[in-house]
């Protein structure tokens, strides 16, 4: 039974590596964050002045709240009324923080509010806590910048892992004021006969039960995953052949220009099944005779990025382990008799021993920095971490200085320090299986294989803030909640498309997800099984609007509000899922009613009139007070997305084609020149793919004509709409120009 000072110094060393990575490594659409001192699991230092009604609280070094309580009535403050504040605090481990306020004497028609200023990180957002507003409506909610939706109830601060919340189901009103030099404020409102503000330090760490998540020590990659993957359709069949094919395929159709930008290699190009690094770094040349040189030189040709996928187990079976296994029996786990341990048909490494770990991890990230891969793939976390866990382990981990954990977080370590920030790297596979390595990795495969949707909206809260969140490969033709047999028309297409080829990767853009396909050839060969994919990417970062899980089900409704400079939007969705035949595995649309949808329960004001708009079926709903209704959905209509925008007294873009979120993809500018009647703005467009840009023509109106890039463009109008259509012969931003005539 004993630890040499050797192995046993692997981890502190592997740990000290880890902080310069830390503080050093800035690349990329990920980075490690600046070196800071870690927040304390403690309580918030609070002041409150009773005779003033004067609130302060202070935490980790800065005041987070500045706010005054006071009394009201139907409309009016009302003096001369005391104020009781009643702290509680529960201390332990989850320290929760409660601050109770109270009229010191209850009077009838007399509430209270709250009013102040929350101040936090420039990565804060304000989101909802569990409350009846989800009962009423349920629905899955994040936002693209920040939300403004009135169901938020609380301010997180990811930089520092803290939760401020105030009453819910709307007695808290939360509201953006300023975002600048990392710092962001929100205008924080609270009423009620009596009013409880909780805090929760480490909120995500220790109330939600992520024990490694240090948000301090990293930020979250913001860029689009969204790509392609071997593995689904083609397993270990995929060859060069087949990569000529598909990229070829994916440039002629311009996938790249749509957001595909990741060719992600799986289980198909390395030698045996790789078990070591000599295995993953030379590739099988009868499937791959150019080797990988060839392969990312085509795929940066094609105008994509190269992903690779590697395993963390070792198989005797594959060339060279067993001899290395021989060779340095010490490298690997072994029982208390010297024997090396088997489990499920591989060893398990002992990252405790620095030669081991130097050989047979380091090595392999190294060899993959070295020939350029952007993205990899990480297997295998369940299956190591089971094998680690397993009673023919349990000897070793009492004589070493390590635990399972640990053991698999070394990996992830390495793999960080030799590739660098500027490389995605995905876990895989399982929320619970990947919990060791955050902060290590950028991105986590939340299930087993296949696409899973409704892990999305189970995991909604980890997206943008512990990670990003991957459902699997989605294959657009797969069956799994979906309806063969249902046909959708769509938007500039004469024929209808499969539905379940807009619905799967139409949710990951929904969610914010990856989206990463993988069909055979042929399916990309008819455009009509294009179009869903098309629509969905890029992906946009978000942020989660609820700090919950929305539990692991196919949820009908998603919401995502959209921030942009120039205007605020809400993109709401209704996916029809299938139902499953009695005893079958297949899955049947029974299409769903018309339902009216309240603007309140979606989190808008109910006070303005909002214009809202069908994406698939270009179809305007018209203008509304208080709700709309979602017109029924039939058999064969798999999925609705409404875009919800305030009216204007002015014309103003309600909907753009380029992608589902309408507007949050293509339109980088939009402007309204009252002096000229003009509506001016710029907008993403794809070559080959034809663009509209749909406005709402408010009464006194109307259209005289329409520039894009200062030449005429064709304008149609319909009712209260007018839409300026273009088909792009470049890939580019285009300036457009709509002149109007105001009617006396």
């Amino acid at each position: 039974m004993k630890s040499t000072a050797k192995n046993s110094s692997v981890l502190s060393k592997l740990t000290l590596l880890g902080l310069i990575l830390v503080v050093l490594n800035y690349a990329g659409s990920s980075a490690a964050a600046p070196a800071a001192e870690p927040p304390p699991n403690a309580p918030a230092a609070v002041s409150w002045d009773a005779g003033r009604g004067v609130l302060s609280v202070r935490y980790h070094g800065g005041v987070i709240l500045d706010a005054q309580v006071v009394a009201t009535g139907d409309r009016e403050q009302i003096g001369g009324v005391g104020i009781k504040m009643e702290p509680k605090i529960a201390a332990g481990d989850r320290v929760e923080q409660r601050l109770r306020f109270t009229l010191a004497e209850p009077r009838d028609g007399v509430q209270l509010a709250l009013r102040g200023t929350v101040t936090a990180s420039g990565e804060a957002f304000p989101a909802e806590t569990l409350s009846q507003a989800q009962q009423r409506f349920a629905y899955v909610r994040n936002s693209v910048g920040l939300s403004r939706n009135l169901r938020n109830n609380a301010v997180y601060d990811r930089r520092w892992d803290w939760a401020l919340e105030g009453p819910g189901d709307g007695a808290t009103r939360i509201q953006p004021r300023t975002d600048a030099g990392g710092r962001r404020t929100f205008a924080f409102e609270s009423k009620g006969k009596s009013i409880e503000l909780i805090f929760r330090p480490r909120f995500y760490q220790k109330h939600l039960g992520f024990a490694y998540f240090e948000p301090w020590t990293y930020r979250i990659w913001k860029g689009s995953l969204t790509g392609y993957c071997t593995w689904w359709a083609y397993r270990h069949s995929f060859t060069q052949r087949t990569l000529d094919a598909m990229l070829a395929l994916f440039v002629a159709k311009r996938l790249p220009d749509f957001g595909y930008v990741y060719m992600q290699f799986d289980d198909t190009y390395q030698q045996g099944n790789g078990s070591c690094p000599e295995n993953w770094l030379n590739w099988n040349p009868k499937k791959f005779p150019g080797g990988w040189q060839y392969a990312i030189k085509a795929i940066r040709a094609a105008g994509m990025k190269p992903g690779i996928w590697v395993h963390r187990v070792h198989r005797p079976s594959d060339p060279h382990v067993k001899d290395i296994a021989a060779a340095h029996p010490d490298w690997f786990v072994r029982k208390s008799d010297g024997s090396l341990v088997m489990r499920s048909g591989f060893y398990m490494l002992d990252t405790t021993n620095e030669e081991a770990v130097e050989n047979m991890i380091r090595k392999l990230y190294r060899g993959l920095k070295a020939q350029g891969w952007e993205y990899v793939k990480i297997d295998g976390a369940g299956d190591l971490l089971r094998a680690y866990q397993s009673k023919e382990c349990a000897d070793f981990f009492r004589t070493h200085a390590t635990t399972p954990e640990q053991s698999l977080r070394v990996w992830d370590t390495v793999a960080r320090e030799e590739l660098g920030r500027d490389v995605y790297l995905l876990a895989c596979h399982s929320v619970a299986n990947a919990k060791p390595l955050i902060g290590l990795v950028d991105g986590a495969r939340l299930s087993n294989d296949g696409f899973q949707p409704r892990t999305l909206a189970q995991y909604n809260f980890l997206e943008g803030v512990v990670w990003r969140n991957d459902p699997d490969h989605c294959d657009v033709l797969g069956e799994w909640l979906m309806d063969a047999d249902a046909q959708m028309p769509v938007f500039g297409l004469d024929a209808p498309v499969p539905a379940r080829s807009i619905i799967r990767p139409a949710v990951c853009a929904m969610a914010g997800s990856a989206l990463m396909v993988s069909d055979k050839l042929e399916v990309y060969q008819d455009d009509r099984n294009l179009e869903g994919m098309k629509r969905s990417a890029p992906v946009l970062f978000t942020a989660p609007g609820q700090l919950y899980s929305c539990g692991r089900r196919a949820m009908e409704w998603w919401l995502q509000e959209i921030d942009r400079p120039f205007d605020h939007w809400s993109v709401l969705a209704r996916i029809q899922w299938g139902v499953k035949r009695e005893k079958e595995w297949v899955f049947d649309n029974q299409g769903r009613p018309a339902q009216e949808i309240k603007f309140a329960d979606l989190g808008l004001p109910d006070d303005r009139e909002y214009l809202v708009f069908e994406f698939w079926d270009q179809q305007f709903l018209g203008k509304f007070t208080g709700s709309f209704v979602a017109p029924a959905m039939d058999e064969n209509n798999g999925m609705d997305v409404f875009a919800i925008r305030e009216a204007r007294p002015h014309p103003w873009v309600i909907s753009t084609t380029r992608h589902l979120s309408q507007g949050g993809v293509s339109l980088r500018d939009e402007r309204w020149e009252a002096r000229r009647n003009a509506l001016a703005g710029r907008s993403a467009v794809v070559a080959g793919d034809p663009y509209g840009l749909t406005v709402y023509l408010p009464s006194g109106y109307r259209v005289v004509g329409a520039t894009v890039d200062g030449d005429k463009a064709a304008v149609t109008v319909q009712d209260r709409i007018a839409t300026v259509r273009l088909v792009p012969s470049a890939t580019k931003t285009a300036d457009w120009e709509i002149r109007f005539a105001k009617l006396q």
